[in-house]
């Protein structure tokens, strides 16, 4: 896949840029991954927002500490350095909106588009090596999943929920193809203009 999707989805969010947004800042705990996430919401109904999810994940699957008697110290066995970056459309629906108390809100999300996998190499010294010339895909994804919006005042709250992300690549990374899996998040909204 090439970079068109990466095109197309940023030309959708361009027209999502208007009155009533939110700023949040997401903590993902996935099973294989740790990230985060930035998310642009606008409301374009009152039971309906649409918006970006911008994340970061670092992929931590099959790595355990293994105890080095002899230098007397732990070292990481089967580490891999991957990076994956959703761009996503995302979209929640209030289902319950002004039906229940105002600062309860639960809430459906999908979001889709497309993410970049970027593989670093393991046995570079620096930084810098690590990551410079890495091999990088494009792939589309999506999530989807439930939440709970728990508002404070009209400016802040926060959110926390469980999702389902489908990243699968074309070109298997260390022999794996699929690096999706359950997540569990915890969002905090950052302001509201």
């Amino acid at each position: 896949m090439n970079n068109k999707y990466i095109y197309i989805t940023l030309l959708m969010l361009s027209t999502i840029f208007s009155q009533e947004k939110n700023h949040n800042l997401n903590f993902l705990f996935a099973n294989n991954a740790y990230g985060l996430s930035y998310e642009y919401q606008r409301f374009v109904k009152p039971d309906l927002s649409v918006g970006a999810d911008l994340r970061f994940y670092d992929i931590r699957t099959d790595e355990y500490p293994v105890y080095d008697p002899f230098y007397n110290q732990y070292d990481v066995s089967g580490e891999k350095s991957i990076l994956i970056l959703p761009m996503y459309l995302r979209l929640n629906y209030y289902p319950f909106k002004d039906k229940i108390a105002n600062n309860f809100q639960p809430f459906l999300l999908l979001s889709f588009g497309p993410f970049v996998t970027i593989d670093g190499d393991e046995d570079a010294g620096s930084f810098s090596d690590k990551w410079s010339g890495a091999p990088t895909q494009v792939n589309l994804g999506a999530s989807i999943g439930f939440g709970v919006t728990l508002q404070t005042d009209r400016a802040s709250g926060f959110s926390f929920g469980i999702a389902y992300d489908h990243l699968q690549v074309e070109e298997p990374i260390h022999d794996q193809e699929d690096f999706g899996g359950g997540f569990l998040y915890l969002q905090y909204r950052l302001g509201r203009e």
